[in-house]
């Protein structure tokens, strides 16, 4: 969960990140795939994707031709929303969307929601399960972990979206503070390391990064009495975050 979190606050500080963000998501998760795609309120088409997993070749399938035909994204809200629970059977099975996209990529089912919106631009994500399997409960366990995070860099995105100036901004900061990498590492008598790492401009936003993972990781009390171990690109310790009571 730590590697994910880091992902995630990778692909809030730049888009580049969003295929590694979603795989590792998908990886956690147990899953076949997952689609993230920002809609452009104005035109009613989509300015941007990133699929990945079993839908991840149909990506340009979907903004030519299928998100206008899409019943399921408009119902999403800032819950999370079951495709097979949103809509009747009747309707799926006369729909062209499900049967020539979404079975035609292999998937069962999707869990779904908005997760950011600003007035030019909507920000909506599934997660996908491939025919043959159901969701199993890491997915809920990832969905409740990683919300936050998620939701965070979807905002971020469309922020730079609706402010080109913005984008420059962050882009020169981004730059900037791609000084020193910090590691995320889980510790509760045995490690699990975070292989990848995270770019910080200071050991101070490295710290405060470890606070929000030990206080999502929180939220499952099986994590509880672990801790995150920060150490920086020479192995040294900066601090260690408990997590939990």
């Amino acid at each position: 969960m730590s590697a994910l979190v880091a992902r995630l606050h990778d692909a809030a500080v730049t888009p580049e990140a969003w295929p590694y963000a979603l795989t590792a998501l998908t990886d956690a998760a147990g899953v076949a795939g997952a689609a993230l795609i920002i809609f452009n309120k104005s035109t009613g088409k989509v300015d941007e994707a990133h699929f990945c997993g079993l839908s991840a070749r149909f990506k340009s399938d979907y903004v030519r031709h299928y998100a206008a035909l899409d019943p399921y994204s408009p119902l999403l809200d800032g819950s999370w929303k079951t495709l097979s629970e949103c809509l009747p059977n009747r309707l799926l099975r006369s729909s062209e969307w499900y049967n020539d996209f979404i079975l035609t990529c292999g998937v069962r089912d999707i869990l779904g929601t908005r997760l950011a919106g600003t007035s030019g631009h909507c920000v909506m994500f599934g997660i996908h399960q491939q025919i043959g399997r159901s969701f199993s409960d890491s997915v809920d366990s990832v969905v409740n972990l990683a919300g936050i995070p998620l939701k965070h860099a979807a905002s971020r995105h469309i922020e730079r979206l609706a402010s080109p100036r913005t984008a420059i901004d962050l882009s020169q900061t981004e730059v900037s503070a791609k000084g020193r990498r910090f590691y995320f590492h889980v510790d509760n008598g045995s490690r699990y390391p975070d292989e990848t790492g995270s770019f910080f401009s200071t050991a101070d936003d490295a710290t405060a990064h470890a606070i929000v993972v030990a206080q999502e990781l929180a939220q499952d009390g099986s994590w509880h009495g672990s801790s995150i171990l920060v150490t920086d690109d020479r192995g040294h310790e900066i601090v260690r975050v408990r997590i939990g009571r």
